[in-house]
């Protein structure tokens, strides 16, 4: 009986470690879940961002080619005229 009991304590000991040591790897995974969550915010934000930006940009370069379709230096009278 005696046996029993120090191999039932040793079992809980080794219980006990695998425990805590599931336990520290949760708390590691969840901080790496928190942080994963920031970055991917952040990325959104950005691309966001970045879209925005690019609509811009889309928009000035329609702006420009219209303007330099309406341009036609065969209409202009050169200055010597």
């Amino acid at each position: 009986m005696l046996l029993t009991n120090a191999k039932l304590k040793v079992t809980d000991n080794n219980l006990m470690t695998k425990i805590v040591d599931l336990e520290t790897r949760i708390a590691f995974l969840e901080d790496t879940v928190d942080s994963l969550n920031q970055l991917v915010y952040q990325q959104t934000k950005d691309i966001a961002q970045y879209q925005e930006a690019l609509k811009s940009m889309t928009q000035h370069m329609k702006q420009v080619q219209s303007d330099i379709e309406e341009f036609k230096p065969q209409d202009e009278v050169p200055p010597h005229y």
